[in-house]
């Protein structure tokens, strides 16, 4: 044989030998795997027959309901391997003799069905074997003398919610009840059988979704909604709980758009990027050199001016002196060093002499930074021009505002207390920290928002705010200095689409503000007197003026005006 033949041969061989290799090896998995689910096969069934050996009255779980004496979970090993097992018992209303209210005997608890579930891992798999069976008791029906526990849990709509969790635990019954179960396809938890008590507690709740429960009687809570579950005998006790979808609440805190002012008092050069011929002397600009030998002329031009959160330029304003002989122009450049076109400023490239120049319809996205230019001129070299100081005024925000305390509180009520109060449901205190921004996941209501510390003056969507399940809502708000009372007027039309420029009059016995309604459609009125019988007047071209009266007022308050 040659070498390729002894190559090809002992190639043929080891595959051969690895799919023979592969077959044996799949075989003995099969073989484990059918091993392990006939394990745990017979301990459910075990656990099943010895279920059924026992009393009629005695099948249930220990701290369920039915009540009994089998254990809701143990655990088993055989061959090495753990088997969990799980017990369900519940009691079944048989359709043959009507179910519910339609049951011509009256008794719903017609039997009783036992589902024993044996988990065990098979080659690092999770599996699981199920066993169900019926078992009816001896002669007629019977509730055993409990009645029937029956939870609905809906949706903000009422539709039902199926797969909802549904937890109940009752304390004072021995042994203590202590289960979960799970809503079906019609948002329904059906619990015949259950211990006769007044004293039954229930918590539905649902990955995403909000959380309803029944509160306890207490000191503060005198008037629970809904209170603890009670149970009679031979009665159905029916609790409606209502869970949706978490929604999303952003929230971040601003201060509002404010001028700002740059400038330069020449105390020194350290403002300036560029001198030639000129000279900072005696808290000015001036030619360099000294009375008799001035330069002819000289140019400075200032560091550039890059603002953050830069809103809009507003002007240039520059405080000189010059004799008959000397003259000053200023150029605003770009931040290349290069003038801005005149179609942009007017007369900018030979440099103006005339002040405030006028930087308003410059714009921001175009222009963020802006650097001066000095051009002095003299005839006379005894004679020098000089600039005592310029300015650049702009608008600058918002700039976000960190740390802000907050208060979310909601409309749902879980009670009273004994004099009538409400007691609500939410109220979640936080802070927008370091980012000037929180992140809330809150269920569907209405909330009222508090802001510590701080005015609101402006929002595009102003408090109060209610929430839909499942929507996602940001808001920034505006802060300015905190006053006793103020008034936020948010202006909408018929379709609610806010109204940006109206006109909005405040107005009552010795006091009359006017103010024009911002981008967000808002007015804003600080320090005002507390009081109910505010008025408010709204116009603007094109729309019918509202005038809208007995507004109260006290603390941070918030109203909505609407005309067409």
């Amino acid at each position: 044989m040659t070498l390729i033949d002894t190559l090809v041969g002992t190639a043929v061989t080891l595959i051969i030998f690895l799919a023979l290799f592969g077959l044996l090896r799949a075989s003995l998995l099969m073989a484990s795997v059918a091993k392990s689910k006939a394990v745990a096969t017979a301990v459910a069934t075990t656990q099943m027959e010895y279920i059924r050996s026992l009393p009629y009255d005695s099948i249930g779980t220990v701290g369920g309901i039915p009540q009994g004496v089998v254990s809701e979970t143990s655990t088993s090993t055989m061959n090495n391997i753990g088997y969990g097992l799980r017990t369900f018992i519940q009691y079944v209303d048989d359709p043959a003799d009507g179910v519910g209210a339609s049951d011509t005997t009256g008794i719903t608890t017609d039997y009783k069905r036992i589902k024993v579930v044996a988990t065990y891992y098979a080659n690092g798999t999770p599996r699981y074997v199920e066993l169900v069976s019926n078992q009816s008791p001896h002669g007629i029906e019977s509730t055993t003398g409990g009645g029937t526990l029956q939870i609905n849990v809906v949706n903000a709509l009422g539709a039902p919610v199926a797969g909802a969790q549904v937890d109940i635990t009752n304390p004072s019954l021995s042994p203590t009840v202590d289960l979960s179960a799970f809503t079906n396809t019609a948002g329904l938890v059906y619990l015949p059988g259950a211990a006769t008590s007044t004293d039954y507690r229930v918590v539905v709740t649902k990955s995403g979704y909000s959380t309803a429960q029944t509160y306890a009687r207490d000191a503060t809570n005198q008037n629970p909604t809904p209170g603890y579950l009670t149970v009679v005998g031979n009665t159905t006790t029916s609790s409606t709980f209502a869970v949706d979808l978490l929604s999303t609440f952003t929230l971040a805190t601003y201060s509002p758009i404010a001028t700002t002012v740059w400038s330069d008092t020449f105390t020194n050069a350290s403002s300036l990027s560029l001198q030639s011929g000129t000279a900072v002397s005696g808290g000015a600009l001036v030619l360099a050199g000294a009375s008799g030998s001035y330069s002819a002329s000289g140019t400075a031009r200032s560091t550039a001016l890059t603002p953050t959160y830069l809103a809009g330029w507003t002007n240039v304003d520059v405080a000189v002196s010059n004799t008959g002989n000397t003259s000053t122009h200023v150029r605003v450049l770009d931040a290349t060093g290069t003038p801005l076109p005149d179609s942009v400023i007017p007369g900018n490239s030979a440099g103006i002499g005339t002040f405030p120049i006028d930087i308003s319809g410059v714009a921001t996205t175009t222009y963020p930074t802006l650097i001066l230019e000095a051009l002095l001129d003299s005839s006379l070299l005894t004679d020098t021009p000089s600039i005592q100081d310029w300015r650049i005024t702009y608008t600058r925000g918002p700039v976000p505002l960190p740390n802000i305390s907050f208060t979310l509180a909601g409309a749902k009520t879980i009670g009273s207390t004994g004099a009538g109060a409400a007691l609500y449901k939410t109220s979640t205190t936080s802070s927008t920290g370091a980012s000037a921004s929180k992140t809330l996941s809150l269920e569907w209501d209405a909330y009222d928002l508090n802001v510590s510390g701080y005015d609101t003056v402006d929002a595009c969507t102003a408090p109060p705010y209610a929430l839909a399940p499942g929507v996602t809502t940001n808001v920034s708000l505006m802060l300015g200095a905190n006053t006793t009372n103020m008034l936020l007027v948010s202006v909408k039309d018929s379709v609610g689409t806010l109204v940006p420029g109206a006109s909005v009059t405040l107005t009552r016995s010795g006091y009359s503000q006017t103010v024009t309604a911002s981008s967000c459609g808002t007015a804003y009125f600080g320090g005002i007197t507390a009081a109910n019988d505010y008025s408010v007047t709204i116009s603007k071209s094109g729309y019918t003026t509202t005038v809208e009266s007995n507004i109260p007022v006290t603390g941070d308050s918030f109203y909505a005006a609407s005309f067409d």
